[in-house]
């Protein structure tokens, strides 16, 4: 062999082998945070607006009891909130994060949306566990604490709806309108 067809050969090997944060991922990875914090902007002011409605309605502290719970004003806000700013999620980044992914394939909404919400799920307990460590058992700011648990599960929620919910292995390929 000689020694340009070794050089050949390691270049092409060093072609094949692509990191998991490529380019495209990570402009990807850019979109996907940029959704991500809007999308907590938003969850800030539907709690906020909420609560205002809520107050204005009712002015009891404690809403109502589930058993052996309190259910106060913050957990509906932050309820309806989850659920606006999961949809909203969903739709921006169906549409722009992974928009060159959607062209390769055609995904059931409805199955990826419930790919996306039980992901979103678990970045949820992701943010809430590492908020408890640093701000509870470490005693850290409580904004440090919250900044932490966001970027994680930021993080971990992007390389799930990658690999999973935006997948184009998971979808069907889309047929190719040039070999026509």
């Amino acid at each position: 062999m000689t020694e340009q067809e070794i050089k050949g050969t390691n270049n092409n090997s060093k072609e094949e082998q692509k990191t998991f944060f490529d380019k495209e991922r990570n402009v990807r990875l850019l979109k996907f945070v940029i959704v991500s914090a809007i999308g907590l902007g938003i969850n800030y002011l539907i709690v906020f607006l909420m609560q205002l409605i809520i107050d204005q309605i009712t002015q009891a502290e404690i809403l109502f009891r589930i058993w052996f719970l309190d259910v106060y004003d913050l957990y509906i806000s932050q309820i309806v909130a989850i659920i606006i700013v999961m949809i909203y999620n969903y739709i921006i980044n169906k549409l722009w994060t992974f928009s060159k992914i959607e062209q390769k394939a055609t995904f059931r909404t409805s199955t990826q949306f419930i790919k996306f919400a039980i992901v979103g799920a678990f970045g949820t307990v992701i943010n809430l566990g590492l908020v408890a460590i640093f701000y509870d058992l470490l005693e850290w700011n409580e904004y440090l604490a919250v900044t932490i648990g966001f970027v994680v599960s930021v993080i971990s929620n992007f390389i799930f709806n990658d690999i999973w919910t935006f997948n184009p292995r998971f979808g069907k390929a889309k047929e190719n309108k040039d070999s026509s």
